[in-house]
């Protein structure tokens, strides 16, 4: 959530930052007003406990029937007084809820993601001297993938990992989580469901569309998340953190859960875009120094490069621009890995320092100098599903086999997957 604070001091750099993001600018003055009307149902309220308690301290003994005449009208009126501040309070929340974070100055000022900023290359998009089949042809043809069976019992946007596909999976995941350890990271396996007001939390959707945005169970109270961000970072919430012990680093795996909502008739063939996923995330949670999160979220990026590169993948890196940034991220990276069957950069993972937005509805903070400050927190896509689907296509041979990176030989137990 933004800081009210901040909201108040400087209006503008709100307003330029919702219109910078695509989104109206009037909110702030809506904000504003709401939030002159609670500082003046406020001070009422105040005015009414400070005669409360004058009029308590003048009581001597039994009291007399004009003491409690004045009582009860102040008690009336008070109770009366809260409840308007309550309203207002519930309306402010509302409103300033949907208020998303300010993105860094370095961040490009664009539309969508077709104005995201290309930083870096690595290799040339894989060259063939044969037509080369996209990863439902080749999982089809080397039967590892099977997306036919999973329409049929599932719906659309569901697949299967099967046989050598599935070895392959579960070689990547670990891989890439294990990695992570051997740097010092601390492993997670978390719930893949959380109460609402868990999700609220994380600042990526309002109290008013928390059931409809994600898959969800409303007779429980649960959602099932996103992504393990959803569940490891509100690991921490209502904590704080020793400040010894910083940064604090997590890698996450866990399987995801996701609508797809508004993206019916894109990416519909294979498994790019689906229902449900597997994912290992890494989250940290750092001093509240822009200096160091910035820092540490291009050290994401490193881990998430190192693993491509080990895969042997074509990628570039992208800044994401303001009118793509998710409603909590102050800056994001985009990985693009090159998908020879689509002739195309696909995004495969993402990189984002969220500041303090997602601290303040969290209330994770850190002592400093005797004061508790609001952390910053960040997270980042160290590897899912789409670089297996990656390696199928980028490493397909003229004979259908498909090649198995070195780093995941020992993982898997073969050097190639071949057609039988």
């Amino acid at each position: 959530m933004i800081d009210i604070n901040l909201l108040r001091q400087q209006p503008e750099l709100i307003k330029n930052s919702l219109i910078n993001r695509q989104k109206s600018s009037e909110v702030v003055d809506g904000v504003l007003k709401l939030d002159k009307s609670r500082l003046e149902i406020l001070k009422k309220v105040e005015d009414l406990r400070s005669q409360q308690n004058t009029l308590s301290r003048s009581i001597k003994g039994k009291p007399t029937e004009e003491q409690l005449k004045s009582a009860s009208e102040i008690k009336n009126n008070l109770k009366d007084v809260e409840a308007e501040l309550k309203v207002v309070e519930e309306q402010l929340n509302s409103v300033l809820e949907e208020i998303p974070n300010i993105p860094s100055e370095d961040t490009p000022i664009g539309k969508d993601d077709h104005d995201n900023v290309v930083i870096k290359t690595y290799k040339e998009p894989t060259k063939f001297d044969f037509q080369p089949l996209d990863h439902i042809d080749l999982g089809e043809k080397l039967d590892i993938i099977d997306v036919k069976k999973a329409g049929q019992l599932s719906g659309s946007r569901f697949g299967y990992f099967k046989n050598q596909g599935a070895v392959l999976e579960m070689a990547v995941m670990f891989y890439a989580f294990n990695k992570l350890i051997k740097k010092g990271f601390h492993g997670m396996i978390p719930p893949a469901m959380i109460k609402s007001e868990t999700e609220w939390k994380c600042g990526y959707a309002s109290n008013k569309n928390l059931f409809n945005a994600y898959y969800s169970s409303p007779e429980d109270d649960l959602i099932f998340i996103s992504s393990s961000e959803h569940a490891v970072v509100p690991y921490h919430m209502d904590e704080i953190l020793d400040a010894s012990k910083m940064p604090l680093k997590y890698v996450n795996f866990s399987p995801c859960f996701r609508r797809e909502a508004g993206t019916y008739g894109k990416d519909t063939k294979g498994l790019f875009r689906v229902h449900f996923f597997n994912k290992v995330e890494m989250n940290i949670f750092t001093m509240p120094d822009y200096k160091i999160s910035d820092e540490m979220c291009l050290e994401m990026l490193a881990n998430e490069e190192e693993l491509m590169q080990e895969f042997d993948l074509p990628y570039q890196i992208v800044k994401a621009c303001t009118g793509d940034l998710p409603q909590p991220n102050r800056r994001m990276y985009d990985i693009n890995t090159w998908f020879p069957g689509q002739n195309a950069y696909r995004e495969t993972q993402s990189c984002s320092n969220c500041g303090d937005y997602q601290a303040r509805r969290l209330n994770t903070k850190v002592k400093i100098d005797g004061k508790n400050e609001l952390v910053h927190i960040l997270n980042a896509t160290l590897i899912t599903d789409r670089a297996v689907l990656a390696i199928i296509e980028n490493h397909q041979q003229a004979d259908g086999s498909i090649k198995i990176p070195k780093v995941l030989q020992p993982y898997t137990g073969f050097d190639c997957i071949r057609p039988s």
